[in-house]
């Protein structure tokens, strides 16, 4: 008689797995303080943040990243070479990405 433990090793772990996911979502529930207002929905806007965040959305520089990137996981698949060719196009779009607010007519 032959014991296979793969699946049971697999239950636990996805267990495990389940309640780490638990915990974590109950931790940042009681930080957060509460349901938020974008929970309710009985909430205004005005209810929230006034501030959400700062976006770009004329910006090209995400577009070129993901661009370079998928270069570079095509160079590693195909050939090691065109990694390094989008290694440095990966750099020059960081580069661009992280400056582009430092230059031009957004300048601050």
């Amino acid at each position: 008689m032959v014991v296979e433990y793969t699946g049971t090793i697999g239950l636990l772990l996805a267990g495990a797995a389940s309640a780490l996911i638990a915990f974590f979502v109950g931790y940042a529930h009681r930080v957060q303080g509460g349901i938020l207002p974008e929970d309710r929905l009985d909430a205004e806007i005005d209810d929230g943040e006034a501030e959400q965040g700062f976006f770009s959305p004329w910006s090209w520089w995400p577009i070129s990243l993901a661009a370079s990137l998928a270069l570079v996981f095509a160079g590693i698949a195909v050939g090691f070479w065109v990694a390094f060719i989008g290694a440095g196009f990966l750099a020059i779009s960081i580069v661009g990405w992280v400056y582009e607010y430092y230059r031009g007519r957004f300048a601050h």
